[in-house]
């Protein structure tokens, strides 16, 4: 169904290639995971695919690519709109219309087909990806999950055979992600759809795949089987990193392979314990309201100096709307907060980019908040490769916008650093350097809440979780006991050794060889 051959693509100026003689090929119905560091070129080869790269992006082509066995280097995104449907990184600021149903015809009638024909393929990939009963609805008023299934069925709807979709569960809850990953499984296996996906969270995917391609961060691009692409790669999901520790050979892909390979009792390390300062944010019966809507009903936390304190729960269940009434400029319609000054870093990392270069970005962060030069471009590249400082900030990857907007807002040193969905776009690499700056900030007394889907990076950095359901803290403890084999959200880890305390692999220790 595609194939690449020799395929290279970069920009004017730019140092090197962002894709290197990429040669590969992908059949019919195949389901294909795309991974690689923050910004090496993952979403740039997605776009090869449609056009979108270089008709839009820019930048220049060679060797070539086909598709259904049709030759289609330089086709421009609108003669590829039958064969390739597209998914971005945030669907909901692609929509063009008010309503589901609307979305899925806009697409159709571009392409000319006849009302009847219309009707008739909205209703299938309506039903296709279960949001049949959501026609009629407005797009605003969906879930993130929910307008993921729309941007799905929308780039679906002309009867693409080839469907390519840029970390589609970045933003959603691990049980919006689980059903999003098994029904584009279902997809590729029933409907013979080939299914290319960029993703980080790569515990999220990889019993479902059938292919990985790794896009390497000097430009190489390498496809193989899922059991042997890790072998050589350092960014390791849980289950894989915890196969590698323990010598399990073939290394495990899910967690029940992981559960039948594993015998006894894994012997670990338990975590540190930490001694926290006084406390510094206190929140009292917080309530707000959008209308007739509650987001938040009467909620009340605390967290100490030097404490990190994770808000969790499912889309829609009030952990940004938390956020920002603590930052200041969010809603409040009731209730106390009392607590430091702060910094919030957004979701919308782009939100708070504004000029015209990487370079600019980062010395105007240094001299607004007086610290030495360099201090800002130091902590962005622990978060993130290195990258072209010449660049536009809103041509940046989103993992790289979010490890911008992240060095900004954490050189600036307030005692209070809120942080909403922090690791969406990082690969593992990168979301292990976020946990070092939160641990060295730990060390230093501040206080730090953070609201995040990401179960294994909370179980990293945080000490105490609160879980939202629908505006209302419906739990809250210790995160071993939140995130282990017997709580609410537990960790890869904790689901397959099954051991109170035990949480992350990188308290086992690596076996001899």
């Amino acid at each position: 169904m595609i194939e690449f051959r020799s395929v290279v693509f970069g920009y004017q100026r730019a140092e090197s290639p962002i894709i290197s003689r990429a040669t590969f090929t992908l059949r019919a119905g195949e389901f294909t995971l795309v991974c690689g560091p923050t910004g090496s070129g993952k979403s740039t080869l997605l776009k090869l695919m449609n056009g979108l790269a270089p008709h839009f992006t820019g930048g220049e082509l060679s060797g070539k690519i086909l598709i259904d066995g049709k030759d289609v280097t330089g086709y421009k995104p609108h003669e590829l709109a039958e064969l390739v449907g597209y998914v971005n990184q945030q669907p909901e600021g692609s929509f063009v219309a008010d309503t589901v149903g609307e979305e899925l015809a806009y697409g159709l009638e571009q392409l000319g087909f006849t009302p009847t024909d219309m009707e008739h393929r909205i209703a299938k990939n309506a039903a296709l990806v279960g949001i049949e009963h959501l026609l009629d609805k407005p797009l605003a008023s969906l879930s993130g999950g929910q307008q993921q299934r729309v941007a799905i069925a929308a780039a679906m709807a002309a009867g693409q055979r080839v469907l390519a979709l840029d970390e589609p569960t970045s933003a959603l809850d691990a049980t919006s992600a689980a059903e999003l990953v098994a029904l584009l499984a279902r997809l590729a296996k029933e409907q013979g759809i080939t299914v290319l996906l960029a993703e980080h969270r790569l515990e999220r995917v990889l019993e479902h795949i059938d292919s990985v391609i790794v896009v390497n961060g000097d430009s190489s691009v390498v496809k193989s089987a899922p059991r042997d692409a890790f072998k050589d790669y350092r960014l390791l999901p849980p289950v894989v990193e915890l196969s590698q520790r323990l010598g399990l050979e073939p290394v495990a892909l899910s967690i029940e392979e992981a559960k039948r390979a594993i015998a006894t009792p894994v012997t670990f390390t338990r975590l540190p314990g930490r001694v926290f300062g006084e406390q510094t944010l206190l929140v009292e019966e917080l309530v707000v309201r959008y209308g007739n809507h509650v987001a938040i009903s009467d909620v009340s936390l605390n967290a100490q100096a030097g404490e990190v304190v994770a808000l969790m729960g499912a889309n829609g269940s009030g952990k940004s709307t938390m956020l920002w009434a603590i930052q200041g400029t969010g809603a409040r319609s009731g209730g106390a907060i009392s607590g430091p000054d702060n910094t919030l870093v957004p979701q919308r990392a782009a939100d708070l980019l504004f000029l015209n270069t990487l370079a600019e970005e980062l010395a105007e962060s240094d001299k607004f908040n007086k610290v030495e030069q360099g201090q800002t471009a130091k902590l962005f590249l622990e978060l993130s490769n290195r990258t072209d400082p010449k660049q536009h900030p809103r041509d940046l990857s989103a993992g790289q916008q979010l490890a911008l907007v992240l060095a900004v807002q954490l050189v600036k040193g307030a005692p209070l650093i809120l942080l909403d969905e922090p690791t969406r776009g990082l690969d593992y690499e990168a979301k292990r350097h976020l946990v070092a700056a939160i641990r060295l900030m730990q060390e230093n007394g501040r206080t730090v809440l953070v609201a995040s889907h990401d179960i294994e990076f909370v179980a990293q950095i945080a000490n105490r979780v609160y879980v939202l359901e629908e505006g209302e803290i419906t739990a809250q403890g210790r995160t071993e006991e939140i995130l282990g084999p017997t709580g609410l959200m537990p960790t890869q880890v904790a689901q397959i050794a099954n051991q109170p305390g035990l949480l992350l692999a990188e308290q086992v220790g690596k076996r001899e060889n």
